[in-house]
C-alpha cells in the first residue's frame, strides 16, 4: 500500500519558490492543477496527485554538467541517450533529490517524478497521471499545437491519452534528428502490448 504524502502542497509550494525558475515554477503549477483534476476523474488521491504535479522538475534547474555529476553521486544508471543528452536525468536525480535532500519516503509519488519524461514499464495510476499532465499543462500550447484531441483522450482513458503522447513526442524527436531514449520505447511497447490484451 504506497504511503501517504508527509508534505502538503502548500509547504512544497512555499520551498519551490525558493528553489524554482519562475517559468518552471510556473508550469509546476499548472501541470499540478491538471494532475489534480485528472487524479479526481480517474480515482487516484488527487492531494498526492497535485504534490507529484508540483515536485516533477525539482531538477530541472541543474546544468547538463551538474546532472551527470548528481546521477554520478546518487548511482543512478545512465543510458546511453541520457549521456547524449543529460538533461533527461533531470527526472531520476530529481527523484533522488526528493529522497535525500526533502525526505520524502513515498515511493510511488518518487517514481512518478523519476517517470514523468519517458514513462515506465511498471506505472502506477500516479505515475500516468503526473507524465500526462505535464505534458497537457495549458501552458504547453505555447510551445506545442494540435493538443485538444489528447486532453479529451486523457479525460477518458489515460492510456490512450499517454499512446497519442508517446506517438507525439517520438515523432517529434526523429523529426528533429534527437535520439530517442530506450525507456521510452520500451514504456511505449509496454502499454501496447497492454491495451491489446485489455481489448480481448
Amino acid at each position: 500500500m504506497p504511503q501517504v504524502a508527509v508534505l502538503t502542497a502548500e509547504e512544497a509550494r512555499a520551498r519551490l519558490r525558493q528553489e524554482m525558475e519562475p517559468d518552471t515554477f510556473a508550469h509546476a503549477e499548472r501541470a499540478a492543477d491538471l494532475a489534480r483534476q485528472l487524479a479526481e476523474i480517474h480515482g487516484v488521491d488527487p492531494d498526492r496527485a497535485e504534490l507529484a504535479g508540483l515536485l516533477h522538475d525539482i531538477a530541472d534547474r541543474y546544468s547538463e554538467r551538474e546532472l551527470a555529476i548528481r546521477a554520478d553521486r546518487y548511482g543512478i544508471s545512465v543510458s546511453l541517450t541520457e549521456a547524449r543528452v543529460p538533461k533527461l536525468l533531470h527526472a531520476k536525480v530529481g527523484a533522488e533529490i526528493l529522497r535525500r535532500e526533502w525526505g520524502i519516503t513515498d515511493e510511488e509519488l518518487l517514481d512518478a517524478v523519476r517517470e514523468h519524461i519517458t514513462g515506465g514499464v511498471r506505472m502506477s495510476p500516479l505515475s500516468k497521471v503526473t507524465f500526462v499532465a505535464d505534458k497537457l499543462e495549458p501552458g504547453r500550447d505555447r510551445y506545442y499545437g494540435g493538443l485538444d484531441d489528447t486532453r479529451e483522450a486523457a479525460r477518458v482513458d489515460l492510456d490512450e491519452a499517454m499512446l497519442q503522447l508517446y506517438a507525439w513526442r517520438t515523432d517529434d524527436l526523429v523529426r528533429n534528428n534527437r535520439p530517442v531514449d530506450d525507456a521510452l520505447v520500451a514504456a511505449r511497447n509496454r502499454l501496447i502490448d497492454r491495451m491489446i490484451a485489455r481489448r480481448r
